[in-house]
């Protein structure tokens, strides 16, 4: 049977977040810490990105909200660097991030024209995210995807993200699509590839070229592993070929 709808990651597989993130992280570091110089900066927003306390795992499986998350991976920062975290630090850090965040949105470019192409084959599109709905809407907005993508699903939907098989099940529900009949396209091996796997899904694993500051984190955190046989592997949205993909119907 053919694919009859995709669901779509939205960070760093529609968005280039990783460099809105540290670019926004950078101004908001100034804010906390006014003295620093422009590296330590960069330097301290590019381990807030990395995340090395996996706090943003515990946001997902719904161990921790977005305030708290996001409180403790600045102050793992202040600790890890030495700073000390002023009392209003989070506030400063938040006020400042969040306009800057906004500004640095990117879509890349190859967005737009598979959503048009879907739309004139006819496959339903929505969006799986493991980011809140807080954080989502003025990225959409941003880049002119409101109203674009069809039903949107984070982390907020049921209270919990990727690689859980529910939330995979909840978006094929919105677009009215057996998982079976269902590709899924995003950058992460576990929560993308694996996850719409084990959800019966049908996964594509993007994984574009890494420039920018995108150049300094690991290619879906597996840069040398291969992908399960049968998944295709591509580095833009043009290459990917819906109805060459299987789906997963047809192992039934």
């Amino acid at each position: 049977m053919p694919i009859r709808a995709v669901l779509l990651d939205i960070d760093d597989t529609l968005l280039d977040t990783t460099t809105a993130m540290v670019e926004a992280g950078a101004i908001a570091m100034a804010a906390v810490w006014p003295d620093e110089d422009p590296a330590w900066r960069l330097t301290a927003s590019r381990r807030f990105r990395s995340d090395p306390g996996r706090f943003f795992a515990r946001f997902t499986r719904g161990e921790l909200d977005f305030e708290r998350m996001r409180r403790l991976r600045l102050e793992e920062v202040a600790l890890a660097t030495g700073r000390v975290l002023p009392a209003d630090g989070h506030a400063s850090y938040e006020r400042a991030y969040g306009p800057a965040f906004a500004a640095s949105q990117r879509l890349y470019d190859d967005v737009l024209p598979f959503l048009a192409r879907c739309s004139a084959e006819g496959i339903a599109v929505a969006a799986l995210t493991n980011s809140s709905q807080s954080a989502t809407d003025p990225k959409l907005q941003a880049t002119g995807l409101v109203g674009r993508l069809g039903p949107v699903v984070t982390r907020d939907t049921l209270g919990f993200g990727k690689p859980d098989p529910r939330v995979f099940a909840r978006a094929c529900d919105l677009v009215e699509v057996a998982p079976g009949e269902t590709a899924y396209v995003g950058d992460e091996f576990e929560a993308d590839v694996l996850g719409s796997m084990a959800a019966g899904l049908a996964p594509v694993w993007l994984r574009r070229p890494r420039s920018g500051e995108n150049a300094h984190v690991p290619d879906g955190g597996v840069p040398d592993l291969a992908a399960p046989a049968g998944v295709p592997v591509i580095a833009s949205l043009t290459e990917l070929e819906l109805e060459r993909i299987p789906s997963r119907e047809d192992d039934a």
